[in-house]
């Protein structure tokens, strides 16, 4: 497992998590995980819309 920081930008404001994956996940399929994370942490504190990746980077 590897840690990541996650940036996006949802209506003017940015917000960063970290998360756990998975250390075998590489191009497209970390890129696809990430945005799966972004979609479940907006649920998760009521965000509704659409969003922007902003930036992933290995903590």
């Amino acid at each position: 497992m590897e840690y990541h920081r996650i940036s996006f930008i949802h209506d003017d404001t940015e917000y960063t998590f970290v998360k756990a994956m998975s250390s075998e996940l590489t191009g497209y399929a970390l890129i696809s995980a990430c945005r799966a994370e972004v979609t479940i942490y907006m649920r998760e504190n009521n965000l509704k819309g659409r969003y922007i990746l902003t930036g992933m980077a290995k903590v």
